[in-house]
């Protein structure tokens, strides 16, 4: 059976063109030209997705500076003066922001991913804005933060250019986590107690690689592997 690279549609192999969203897929490969005057039953159910992001984005936005503006007339009334409010307002607009990326920005990681971290990181310097000095922003919050995005944009990357998306893909994204592990664990010591010394960051990856190397042996060995996508019914 063939697989729709667009929509995941299973096509028999004397199928090129997939009668849901109309590409034509030829060695793999997704050719999106369409006729004009020829309509699809994806056309309806794109704008319909589109229009359900938009609708889902307004939503959130008003109970997001809703949200916002009940954290700070509680904290008035009750305090006299912004303290806890502004650690909540901060969390739940770059929650906004993030959720705002994804909708607007759907599938272009070039701008998501840049934009969470820029938002990720913001939030983290005001909380540590909120109670002067600043003390722990540059010290693991900058380094930790882009560590993590680098990993994941490492499992991102590989997600996109792998030509099977098996169980290599989480062997993969375990190995990454492993490194972020003790990564962490570098720069919380570096800041904690001056020097570094290793211990449960090695503990996760001493447990996490062997989980990756019976991944790897599965998908490439025994040739039992599965696209993650239909493995997980996704």
């Amino acid at each position: 059976m063939n697989i729709c690279t667009h929509c995941g549609v299973e096509l028999d192999k004397d199928i090129i063109t997939c009668p849901l969203c109309g590409i034509t897929n030829v060695d793999g490969k997704p050719i999106p030209e369409r006729e004009k005057s020829t309509h699809y039953p994806s056309d309806i159910l794109l704008m319909y997705r589109e229009e359900a992001r938009k609708h889902l984005w307004e939503l959130t936005g008003i109970i997001a500076f809703s949200g916002i503006a009940v954290c700070t007339i509680v904290d008035l009334v009750i305090g006299k003066k912004l303290s806890w409010s502004l650690y909540a307002s901060t969390s739940i607009l770059a929650a906004w922001i993030c959720l705002s990326l994804i909708l607007i920005a759907f599938k272009k990681y070039f701008i998501v991913i840049p934009g969470l971290l820029i938002t990720i990181l913001t939030m983290l310097f005001l909380f540590d804005l909120f109670s002067p000095p600043v003390n722990w922003f540059y010290a693991i919050g900058l380094p930790v933060t882009i560590a993590l995005f680098i990993s994941v944009s490492i499992v991102t990357i590989l997600w996109k250019v792998a030509h099977f998306k098996g169980f290599n893909i989480l062997a993969i994204a375990f190995i990454v986590l492993s490194g972020f592990c003790i990564i962490s664990e570098v720069f919380i010591d570096k800041y904690l107690f001056k020097t570094v010394e290793l211990r449960w960051s090695l503990i996760v990856a001493v447990s996490i690689f062997p989980i990756a190397l019976v991944l790897l042996f599965i998908h490439y060995r025994m040739k039992k592997g599965k696209h993650l996508d239909s493995y997980f019914h996704l």
